[in-house]
């Protein structure tokens, strides 16, 4: 069984796994800053939960190294016990919290078990920033494939998936979100990888993340080309997607 739960309508989330919680990407105050605020800095158009209706959850996943998905301040309200991330956050995270447990995944295809549950790091190709990787969640019933800024699986890669449980959820964003090159390339692919992640691992639901139109200033946010998701009308006509698109637009938890 999965649970699922949005905690802002950007790329937060809360995961139940057979009994397994899961935060994904807190960020649920204050604004993300990308190294200076003239260069970027972006905030929520929609409030997120509040802090004292965070679900109970057993440890929190970061999933990328950026402050939209690593956001300091949130995990220094949180105060996690358990924390698992990109090993580059290893001392900023012992920075803010001294005594959490912290399980870094490596530049590898690895898994790191716990409880019995499973997340497989699918490293991206990219050898410079930014780099986004890919994670499965799994605990040999269920699965869900997090790629919060797109993916694409190479031959290792789907050999892996393979083995694994068939897929209930696929959570990727739906806008193609393109920077120059000298500010970082392309930033999510779009609608065309969605499909293609679509073809490779035939999940049972697919929804969207990290697509929020939020707030923004600074140098990146001019340069920006977003090309929007359609609607969600115009979605469930596409082939691909029909009965596999599930709409979370609210911050109520949704069963699979």
């Amino acid at each position: 069984m999965i649970e699922i739960r949005r905690l802002n309508m950007d790329n937060s989330w809360w995961l139940n796994l057979n009994g397994i919680k899961i935060l994904v990407d807190p960020w649920l105050t204050g604004v993300e800053v990308d190294y200076f605020p003239w260069f970027n800095t972006q905030w929520h158009r929609t409030p997120p939960i509040a802090f004292e209706d965070v679900p109970e959850y057993d440890f929190v996943l970061i999933t990328q190294k950026y402050p939209d998905h690593f956001h300091k301040e949130t995990l220094g309200k949180l105060s996690p016990q358990i924390i698992i991330g990109p090993k580059s956050i290893s001392k900023s995270v012992k920075r803010i919290l001294p005594d959490v447990r912290f399980h870094p995944f490596e530049k590898e295809l690895d898994f790191l078990g716990l409880k019995g549950f499973k997340i497989h790091h699918l490293p991206t190709k990219r050898k410079i920033d930014p780099i986004y990787d890919g994670l499965i969640l799994e605990d040999g019933k269920n699965a869900v494939f997090l790629a919060t800024h797109g993916f694409k699986l190479d031959s290792k890669m789907k050999e892996l998936i393979s083995s694994l449980p068939n897929f209930d959820l696929l959570l990727t964003p739906f806008n193609r979100y393109k920077l120059p090159v000298f500010l970082g390339g392309e930033v999510s692919p779009g609608l065309e990888s969605v499909k293609q992640l679509l073809r490779d691992l035939n999940p049972k639901f697919v929804a969207a993340t990290h697509d929020e139109n939020k707030f923004a200033k600074g140098i990146v946010s001019k340069f920006a080309k977003i090309t929007w998701s359609p609607s969600k009308e115009d979605l469930i006509k596409i082939p691909e997607f029909n009965s596999k698109y599930l709409v979370l637009e609210n911050y109520q938890t949704q069963i699979l």
